[in-house]
């Protein structure tokens, strides 16, 4: 998933990693934002719907209907982390809806991956009427919780993992300059976030924000070298396929 790549020559991309010996394609019907996600050849999936700052994806592997939601929500330079935060709310009401419709009170199977600008203890991303992700993969599983008398789903943040390690990086965006003046530097505004289902499918070894690649490094002096590279690092991660 790539978001902010409306200089990227999409197709060089692809071609690039073909001549490499994979096989990608680009998911997309009309897209609105700057969303993007490859795919490899073989995987099938379509387009539910694209908006500005989120797209939505249906997967189908051996008979199994997955949703995968990517979003690009609105950054801290155009509004408050109040406003942002109504903003997740609002964009968590929609997805939902769209989960409904697609497992029809089945087992949620679902996966939001991007750039939420918000923090993971924003209001946004662990409030109950935001995507509700929380740190506790025991609370997680127990897939919900009532509050006010409203089923509220869990989301897992898996980001939490990495925000306490003892690694060069503890986030995807670094910034020295906080306007409240708080010395946290690294934020985790990049996230995966799973339904309960995804929990025991989650492959930790695998689970990392890239800090370089055979051929650049992305950090410079301990701060993420976006003169030459984006201001985001990625995120790498892995579901395995079988059973929990």
């Amino acid at each position: 998933m790539l978001a902010e790549c409306s200089h990227l020559d999409i197709q060089g991309l692809i071609n690039q990693l073909k001549s490499s010996g994979h096989n990608w394609k680009l998911i997309e019907i009309c897209p609105i934002g700057d969303i993007r996600l490859l795919a490899k050849q073989s995987v099938s999936i379509s387009v539910v719907k694209e908006e500005k700052h989120y797209s939505c994806y249906k997967l189908i592997d051996k008979g199994v209907t997955h949703m995968l939601f990517t979003v690009h929500l609105i950054s801290g330079m155009y509004k408050n982390e109040d406003a942002r935060s109504q903003r997740a709310c609002n964009t968590s009401v929609v997805l939902q809806k769209i989960e409904q419709d697609v497992f029809a009170g089945q087992e949620l199977k679902s996966i939001i991956v991007g750039d939420f600008n918000l923090q993971p203890y924003s209001q946004g991303i662990a409030g109950a009427f935001g995507f509700n992700a929380t740190m506790s993969i025991a609370k997680a599983k127990q897939k919900y919780r009532i509050v006010d008398d409203v089923k509220c789903n869990f989301y897992y943040n898996p980001i939490w993992d990495i925000m306490g390690s003892n690694n060069l990086v503890q986030g995807t965006y670094y910034n020295n300059n906080d306007e409240t003046d708080l010395s946290i530097f690294w934020y985790s505004y990049d996230s995966v976030l799973l339904r309960p289902y995804f929990i025991d499918k989650f492959v930790w070894d695998s689970f990392k924000i890239i800090e370089e690649s055979s051929s650049f490094k992305f950090i410079k002096s301990h701060k993420i070298d976006n003169d030459n590279f984006s201001d985001h690092l990625p995120i790498k991660f892995e579901i395995k396929e079988g059973g929990n």
